[in-house]
C-alpha cells in the first residue's frame, strides 16, 4: 500500500511539473500553379507560420488562468442559510505579460495572449462556517455574437461554456482591530473544480503582392497578386482542481481587502486549425487577361497544453454599497511569474 501511494504521488508531481510541448504543422499545395516559381510566397507562408506558432504557445496558459477565475468575493463567510448572493463576473486570463517589462528583451512579433471567461455566479451559506460558491455560463452565437464583420475577418462561430464550484470553510471569524476603522475580516480556505470549453471561428480574405517573379511564358518578371480566402477555428478545453487560503480585512464600512495563496492542477488543450485557398493573378497575364494563373491550397494546425501545476498569488478589493458588492481581483501565476488573470464582478448579497 505504501508503495502504491508513493508511486501515485510521484506520478502526480511529475505531471504537475511537466510542461507539455506544443506542436504545429502547415501544408501548402502549389500543384495548382505549375511552372510558376513562388519562393517569395512560400517565404511569406513560412514567416506567417512562425509568427502564428510562437504567439499561439501563450494561449493555453491564458485560458488556464481564465478558467480558475469567476469567484471575486470579499467576504470570508456568507453566513448561515438563507444568506446568499447572485451576480456576474468576467475573468480575463493574460499570458506573456513580460512583454510589458522593458528590462527584458522582447521576442520579435510575439505579443501577450488574452482569454475571456464570463460567468453568472451564485452562492449560499451553510452552518459551521461553510458556504458554497458556483459559476455557470452558456453563451452561443445564437444568443449574442461579437460585432466582428469585416471583409478581412468575420466571426463565424462563438460558443463559450463555463462551469465551476467551490466549498469554503471560515477558520477564523471576524474581529475588530480599530472600531469603525479597521477590522480583521476572517481567514478562509476553499477547494473546488473549474471547467470551461469553447470555440471561435473566423473567416476572411487576405491579399498579398508578390513582386519580381519570373514567368515563362511569356518570359519576363512580373508582379503577382495573391488573394486568399481563409478559415480559422480556435478551440479550447480546460479542467482544474484548485485550493486557496485567503485572509480578509475590512476598512471603514466601504472596503474589503483580501489576499492569499492558492494552487491549481490543470489539464487542458488549445487547438487552432486553419485552411485556405488562394488565387494567383496578374492583370496582363492569363487567358483571358487577368484570369487566375493558378490556385494554391493550404492547411495548418497548432496545438498546445498548459502547465499541469500553477501556484497562485491572489489579491482583491471589494466595495460595499449595502447589498450591492463590486469586486476587483487578480491572480498571479507564481510558477512562472508572467501570467495573470484580472477579474471584475458584481453581485447582490442578502
Amino acid at each position: 500500500m505504501k508503495r502504491i501511494i508513493i508511486t501515485a504521488l510521484t506520478a502526480t508531481i511529475l505531471f504537475c511539473l511537466l510542461e507539455l510541448p506544443a506542436y504545429s504543422w502547415i501544408f501548402v499545395d502549389t500543384s495548382g500553379v505549375p511552372g510558376i516559381p513562388l519562393p517569395g510566397l512560400l517565404s511569406v507562408v513560412s514567416d506567417l507560420d512562425n509568427v502564428v506558432g510562437r504567439n499561439f504557445r501563450n494561449y493555453p496558459e491564458a485560458f488556464a488562468m481564465a478558467n480558475v477565475g469567476g469567484y471575486p468575493i470579499g467576504d470570508a463567510y456568507l453566513g448561515k442559510f438563507p444568506h446568499m448572493f447572485f451576480g456576474a463576473s468576467v475573468a480575463i486570463g493574460c499570458a506573456n505579460m513580460e512583454y510589458y517589462n522593458e528590462a527584458i528583451p522582447r521576442e520579435e512579433s510575439v505579443y501577450p495572449a488574452y482569454a475571456p471567461n464570463p460567468a453568472l455566479s451564485f452562492g449560499f451559506g451553510l452552518t459551521g462556517g461553510f458556504d458554497i460558491l458556483a459559476k455557470v455560463m452558456i453563451l452561443s452565437d445564437a444568443m449574442w455574437k461579437p460585432p466582428l464583420n469585416e471583409k478581412t475577418a468575420k466571426l463565424s462561430k462563438f460558443n463559450i461554456y463555463s462551469f465551476g464550484g467551490k466549498i469554503r470553510k471560515n477558520l477564523i471569524k471576524k474581529k475588530s482591530i480599530l472600531p469603525y476603522l479597521l477590522g480583521f475580516g476572517g481567514f478562509t480556505i476553499s477547494a473546488g473544480v473549474d471547467y470551461m470549453e469553447g470555440i471561435m471561428g473566423i473567416n476572411g480574405e487576405y491579399k498579398h503582392n508578390i513582386g519580381n517573379v519570373f514567368i515563362n511564358p511569356p518570359g519576363g518578371y512580373f508582379n503577382l497578386d495573391f488573394t486568399a480566402y481563409y478559415n480559422f477555428n480556435l478551440k479550447w478545453r480546460m479542467l482544474a482542481a484548485n485550493a486557496q487560503a485567503i485572509v480578509y480585512f475590512d476598512f471603514l464600512w466601504l472596503f474589503d481587502i483580501y489576499a492569499g495563496l492558492g494552487m491549481a492542477l490543470t489539464w487542458g488543450s488549445t487547438n487552432l486549425e486553419g485552411s485556405g485557398i488562394g488565387y494567383v493573378t496578374n492583370p496582363l497575364l492569363g487567358t483571358p487577361s487577368g484570369s487566375p494563373l493558378g490556385l494554391i491550397r493550404a492547411k495548418a494546425s497548432y496545438s498546445g497544453h498548459p502547465r499541469g501545476f500553477m501556484g497562485l498569488l491572489i489579491a482583491g478589493l471589494e466595495i460595499n454599497l449595502w447589498i450591492l458588492k463590486i469586486s476587483l481581483e487578480s491572480m498571479l501565476n507564481i510558477s512562472n511569474g508572467e501570467d495573470i488573470n484580472v477579474q471584475v464582478g458584481t453581485r447582490f448579497q442578502f
